[in-house]
Formats: structure tokens, sequence, C-alpha cells
């Protein structure tokens, strides 16, 4: 009989990754004995608290089982009639940093630890995030702990579904109990462990970390959510003027500027041409020389907040710049080139000193 071994295979590539609240899936493809054998992670059929392993390779295929290692093994000894195993994990590629990178693409929520006394608490997930300003869990809400239930250690999953709490305990990924109630208080008096402890304390809704996380989660949609750009009309809504504020203009203009003043002036004057120097004068203190770099980030600010240069010449005539607002800038360039035509536009030498 040969001696069992394992085998050392080779990632060739990764399929597409979709995260989900749970498992998979997770497809890739890694290379053995100068074969190909795809693998995937999927839900368990048994334990949604368990990935299960799915391997294929030469028309094989292991069915869904709860160890990657048994997975690619049953395959690799049924097509090549060895003994040889394989410790699973290994081939996933999850520890390299492209992948981990992928997999983490779009998530907003990363599920964390809370402890409480002697008791740790994993929160797995904190709900639907919403752009308000609530801090109130809700619906999916999902954390478990680890006690003892029938003076057998037990894993206790505290879940929120729509109005109700909701405690499932499980011993060796078996469901043996289960408890509801419109209160964390009400439904872990029912469960008759951990009565020394408020409900509310167990499913740590209200505590500090878990609050921070939703802050946390809500900013980073925020920024998913709000656009990288706008028009005029938008000019008035200051969640989007100051996320593009801190997109473009904060780490190019002093604090002490009232950058908010450039578009408010703007809206409250008849018309929609401005000449960018003489308007930011208004903010900006008397003689103050602008660097390129600070111009750079105001000529990006009017152009993504729907502004339009119509400047009828070059640098080297002047560096006075004409700027519309309007939705149709043809109309307003050729005012301004007819008036730079005709001598009727007063325009300096270049110079970026007020």
């Amino acid at each position: 009989m040969s001696k069992s071994h394992i085998t050392p295979g080779k990632l060739v590539a990764t399929g597409s990754i979709i995260p989900e609240l749970h498992y998979g899936p997770y497809l890739l493809m890694i290379q053995l004995n100068n074969n190909p054998f795809i693998i995937r992670i999927v839900r368990n059929v048994h334990s949604f608290l368990q990935p299960g392993y799915i391997c294929e390779g030469k028309g094989q295929s292991s069915g869904i089982n709860t160890s990657a290692s048994a997975a690619i093994t049953s395959v690799y000894q049924s097509v090549f009639g060895s003994k040889t195993k394989y410790a699973g994990l290994s081939y996933l590629g999850i520890d390299q940093p492209e992948t981990a990178q992928k997999l983490l693409e779009g998530i907003t929520f990363f599920p964390f630890i809370v402890e409480l006394e002697n008791i740790t608490v994993f929160v797995s997930c904190l709900s639907k995030i919403t752009i308000s300003n609530s801090d109130k869990v809700g619906h999916n809400y999902a954390a478990s702990l680890f006690h003892k239930y029938r003076r057998v250690q037990s894993v206790f999953y505290q879940h929120i579904h729509k109005d109700f709490f909701l405690i499932t305990i499980y011993q060796n990924s078996q469901i043996i109990a289960e408890y509801k109630d419109i209160s964390p208080n009400a439904v872990w008096k029912k469960t008759g462990v951990l009565t020394s402890i408020l409900g509310d304390t167990l499913f740590v809704i209200n505590h500090s970390i878990t609050l921070n996380r939703m802050n946390q989660a809500r900013q980073i949609l925020y920024s998913c959510q709000l656009p990288n750009k706008c028009t005029p009309a938008d000019w008035n809504n200051e969640i989007i003027m100051e996320n593009l504020y801190e997109l473009y203009l904060k780490r190019n203009i002093r604090r002490s500027v009232e950058w908010r003043q450039v578009f408010q002036n703007w809206i409250q004057q008849k018309s929609n041409i401005i000449e960018i120097y003489a308007h930011l004068s208004k903010i900006y203190d008397v003689d103050y020389e602008f660097q390129e770099r600070e111009m750079w980030a105001w000529h990006m600010m009017l152009y993504i907040t729907g502004c339009t240069d119509i400047t009828p010449y070059n640098k080297d005539v002047s560096c006075n710049e004409f700027w519309t607002n309007a939705s149709e800038p043809e109309k307003d360039r050729e005012t301004i080139a007819k008036l730079y035509a005709d001598g009727l536009l007063n325009v300096t030498f270049p110079t970026r000193t007020f």
C-alpha cells in the first residue's frame, strides 16, 4: 500500500466573485498533475453555519463536501486511481493579496467582535444600512455567541426578522431550540440562560462598537452613492456639494476659505457669466496670489459642478477667465467671443494676484 502524501497544486485562474450574506459563489481553477480542476465554494446543504466545497475535473464531481481537502482528494483519487491527498484550503488562493482585494470589492461591512464580560459576541450582519441618520439596527441584523445550553456548549444565533427578535440554538450544527419575541430582553428570558445579563446587552445593538461600525458603513455608503459631479440645480444640496468639496477642493485650498459662497454668489446674480478671478476675490484676502495647484482644483470643481470655460483667447493674451453656469453654454460663448472681437471685453495682462 503506497503511503498517502500531500502534493502541491498550482492556482491557474480565479473566476467571478459575488459577495453574499453567507458563502459563495467563489469559483476557481487549479492545475493538479497537469490537469485542470474546478473548485466552488457554495452554501452547505446541511448547515448554513459552514461553507460547502465542490470539486470537478475529468468528468468527475465530488458533490458538496464540508471540507475542501475531501472534495479535491475524492475527485483526484477517482480520476487517477491514486491515494494522493490534498490540503484543499491551500489551493483556494484566499491568502493571496489580489484574491483578497477582489473579494472585498464593494463591501461596506465587515464582521466584528464585541467583548462582554466573559462572553464574546460575533456580529455578522448589521441589517440594511441607509443614508438616514438613524442608528437603530433592524431587519436581518445578526449576532452569535457561545454558551452552554442544557449543559452542552452551543451556538446562540441572534437575529432580527422584521419586528421580531429570534434566538436559534445550535449544537453540532443542528438546531435544538428556537425562541421568538418582540424584544431582546423577552426572547433571552425565554432561553433561561444568562439571566444576569439584559437581552439588549447580549444583542449588542446599542453597544458603542456596533453604533460606530454602523456609522462607518453609512459613510462608505455615502461615498458609493453620491455622484462625483452635479449641475447648478444641485448647488443648494449640501450633501452633494460637501462630497464634491472633499473630492476636489479640500486638499488644495485653505480651510478658512468660504468656498460655498462662490456658488451662492453665482446663483444670486442675474447673469450666468463670471470672470473667475474677480468672482473668487470676494472670498479671498486682498492681494492673494494663487498657486497653480489651487487654480487647477478650482477649475476641476467648476467643471464637475456643471460650469463651462468660455474664454475666447489663450493664456498668453490674459489670465482673465470667463465661465458660465448655463446648461447650454453656446450663447454665452458667442457673446463673450463677440465682445472680445469688438474690443469691448476688458482683459488685463496675465496675473494671479488680485
